[in-house]
């Protein structure tokens, strides 16, 4: 099994940040419209100014008092925040101890931090199993390799409890929460994307998965192991089994991506095999 940093090579780390510089200018100017947006703009409780009110204009910055007393109708201004916050969940239970997928979870983490850090935003790694675990707080870029070390010394082990994970996670400031898994679990999923809106996060899933999980191969017969309960079970994998599977998982990836569209959330799957950059491109835009 390959080490995150093995992943995190200077090429890669160089390319990123050119693609980081390449995307900055549209990530910044689009502002909070979808989870793929900036990584870096918010807006702050500092007041700054009044205006005059324009068409469009929310009414909860009107300046009530002030219409009173010159029956004019002002607005209220605020400073933008120099920082923002990005919350990276990384699910670490058994089931992630495949192959490469848990180095590539966060090789995914790693990658998403970098991007955050060097646009100027705050970044918290909050890496969970059946509880949320110890967390890392990164606030500028020269802690990076701080990051990875962090990242690097997870173990996958214990069970998935991402609605658990969210909870404990307590207040979080204003921000992106992006929770890294592969998501094979039976519940949960959207109560952790609802509760996660309810703590005003825009809301990315991003589900990683390794070859075999995505693009089973038929002949012979196999014994599956639940990594997370033990459970055994004897299967034949013929082309018939390995066609459900496929609907199966299809239909998962489609139930998620349709339910994060109608929370205004965002989804993303990839497996280990999926080029790194193009991952994090394709997560950015």
């Amino acid at each position: 099994m390959k080490r995150t940093e093995e992943l995190l090579t200077k090429e890669y780390l160089a390319r990123l940040g050119e693609m980081t510089i390449q995307l900055k200018g549209r990530l910044r100017t689009d502002g909070y419209s979808g989870t793929r947006r900036s990584l870096a703009k918010g807006s702050s409780l500092e007041f700054s100014d009044f205006r005059e009110y324009q068409r469009g204009d929310e009414l909860r910055l009107v300046d009530w008092n002030g219409f009173a007393r010159f029956g004019r109708l002002y607005v209220k201004e605020f400073l933008e925040e120099k920082q923002a916050a990005i919350h990276i969940f990384l699910d670490c239970s058994r089931s992630m101890d495949w192959q490469e997928k848990f180095p590539v979870a966060k090789a995914v983490a790693a990658s998403l931090a970098y991007v955050g850090l060097h646009g100027g935003d705050g970044v918290q790694l909050l890496p969970f199993g059946e509880h949320l675990q110890e967390r890392q707080k990164l606030a500028q870029k020269g802690q990076f390799a701080k990051g990875v070390s962090f990242l690097s010394a997870l173990q996958a082990e214990g069970k998935t409890d991402i609605l658990q994970a969210v909870r404990e996670s307590s207040r979080l400031q204003k921000g992106i929460a992006v929770v890294i898994s592969d998501f094979m679990v039976e519940k949960g999923i959207e109560d952790a994307v609802k509760l996660l809106q309810q703590k005003r996060q825009e809301v990315l899933l991003v589900q990683v998965l390794s070859k075999e999980e995505a693009v089973p191969k038929a002949g012979g017969t196999v014994r599956l192991v639940d990594r997370e309960t033990g459970e055994k079970r004897d299967l034949e994998l013929t082309p018939q089994t390995v066609a459900a599977y496929e609907k199966a998982l299809r239909r998962q990836k489609a139930a998620l991506a349709g339910f994060c569209r109608k929370r205004d959330a965002a989804f993303y799957s990839m497996d280990e095999e999926t080029p790194l950059l193009q991952a994090v491109y394709e997560i950015l835009t």
